[in-house]
Order: C-alpha cells, then sequence, then structure tokens
C-alpha cells in the first residue's frame, strides 16, 4: 500500500512555464482526501517553494517537504527541522577553489540566503538570473565562520562552458561530493551522504513507514536516487532515458498532467490491495 508520493517539481509537477495544471490539483486532493501524503522532494529552499504548498493545501500540521535534495526535511507549517546534513566552511572553501580553476563559478546556499563567490573572470553565475525569492550577496567562503553550515553550492554557466568544467574538476571533487545536474546548465553540489533517496529514507523512519510504501516521481538525473529508493517508482513522459529505465510505471509528460495520471493509477492500486485484487 503506497502512504507516500513524492513529487520533483521542474518537469515533473509543474508545466514548462512553472504552473501546476487544475488536473494535478485535483489528483493530489484525492490522494489526501484517501490518505496518501503528498511531499514536494526538490533541491529548493522551503522559502522557494512556499507558493505551492499554499496553493496545493499542504500546508497542514502533518505536512512535510524535502528541500535542498534532501538535505533537510521540514514540517511545512510550522518550519520545523526534523533533519538537515549542510556542508562546512571547509567544504565550500575546496569546492570554490576547484571550480575556479576550472572556470566554473560558484553560488553558495544556506537557509537564509545565497552567496554569489568571486566568479572566473568573464564567467559569470547565471544562477541569480532565476525566479528565486531567496536574496543573493556577494561573499567567498574564506569570509565566514568555521562552523558556518551551507546545504547546497551550484556551478551554473551555459551548458558547453559547465560541461567543459565538469570533465577537468578531478575525481576526488566527485568523490568528495554528491554531484547531479537538475538542468542541463546547472549542476547541483550537495553533502555525498545527501540525496533526494535518503531524504525519503530518513522521512520514512519519522512517519514510521517503509520506503517500500512510498512512490516518487521525477524526470531528470537528480531525481534518480529517490526513484530507486521506493517501492513504486514513476518516469515522467519527459523523462530521460535514465530515469525511465529505473521506473515501474512511465506516466504522460509535465504538459499532459503525468503526475495526475500518476496519482491515480496509485491510488487505484491502493484500492485493488485492499479488496485483495490481485
Amino acid at each position: 500500500m503506497i502512504k507516500v508520493i513524492a513529487l520533483d517539481l521542474d518537469g515533473t509537477l509543474l508545466t514548462d512555464d512553472k504552473k501546476v495544471t487544475p488536473e494535478n490539483k485535483k489528483a493530489i486532493q484525492l490522494a489526501k482526501e484517501q490518505g496518501v501524503k503528498i511531499v514536494l522532494c526538490t533541491g529548493r529552499p522551503l522559502m522557494s517553494i512556499y507558493h505551492l504548498l499554499e496553493e496545493l493545501e499542504l500546508l497542514g500540521d502533518d505536512d512535510f517537504s524535502i528541500n535542498y535534495n534532501g538535505g533537510i526535511i521540514q514540517k511545512t507549517k510550522s518550519q520545523e527541522i526534523l533533519f538537515k546534513q549542510g556542508h562546512s566552511r571547509d567544504d565550500m572553501q575546496y569546492c570554490y577553489e576547484e571550480a575556479y580553476k576550472v572556470g566554473l563559478p560558484l553560488v553558495m546556499i544556506d537557509l537564509e540566503r545565497a552567496y554569489e563567490t568571486t566568479y572566473p573572470e568573464g564567467r559569470p553565475s547565471i544562477y541569480p538570473g532565476l525566479p528565486h525569492p531567496i536574496k543573493f550577496i556577494t561573499k567567498n567562503p574564506s569570509e565566514f565562520e568555521a562552523s558556518h553550515v551551507f546545504y547546497k553550492a551550484v556551478l551554473c554557466i551555459e551548458e558547453a562552458l559547465l560541461d567543459e568544467g565538469i570533465r577537468q574538476l578531478p575525481e576526488a571533487f566527485f568523490e568528495k561530493f554528491n554531484c547531479m545536474k537538475s538542468r542541463t546548465f546547472l549542476l547541483e553540489v550537495v553533502p555525498k551522504e545527501v540525496s533526494k533517496g535518503t531524504g525519503l529514507t530518513h522521512l520514512a523512519d519519522i512517519l514510521g513507514i517503509t520506503v517500500e510504501e512510498m512512490a516518487a516521481c521525477g524526470d531528470e538525473e537528480n531525481d534518480l536516487s529517490m526513484l530507486t529508493t521506493v517501492g513504486f517508482p514513476v518516469a515522467m513522459g519527459n523523462g530521460s532515458p535514465e530515469v525511465k529505465e529505473v521506473a515501474k510505471f512511465i506516466t504522460k509528460t509535465n504538459e499532459e498532467s503525468g503526475v495526475a495520471h500518476a496519482i491515480y493509477h496509485i491510488l487505484e492500486q491502493n484500492k485493488r490491495e485492499r479488496e485483495g485484487v490481485k
């Protein structure tokens, strides 16, 4: 029986113009009425998805979100942090130095704001130009206290330059961090032990259920960890080949309310299981 459905945002719950379709809203409400929790699972901080939580009525006492690609689990209403794991200042100093060497601009993010570091000459980050409610200031890792904690770093630049830089980063960089592309021009860098999959594992422990009782919908590389963790992984019709390969169900695209199609399929499976129908 599926008790939790985790939803990625971009390319999954949201259309290409960042909207939630009426069909997706209706399906989410039906899932809630049937006792299935809907959890937004994203690389964004809570403040960046608050408008979606309001729109979807996911601000109840027992609603949760997984943010920073699994680095934080919060209650959405009280914003209480139930789990967190982040980067140290030294982690970010190493990340900054290695990225700078290969011409990649680093932005660091904590619970309150984003920090633009000194960029390689002629290679500014395009991350601040994306829609964000979070505030940006300019500050390098060395300017922080040793105890400061960051929850994500991003390398965000034109795709060709990003891919070129990634190829030049040392192997030790990828051994130290968990790195995944959430867009063609955006590499997200989180602690090695952090992923959407580990976030869902921690949430299952908090809720007293198993990951087998969870489903997840995603479309890109940064969703693979959650899809390979849960009992019922769903790939979007617009998803990457790698995502579709690990899925038990391939739904419609994000433009076709694929999340709603997946939710109805899951609810029907739950009904059949309750009735003992194979």
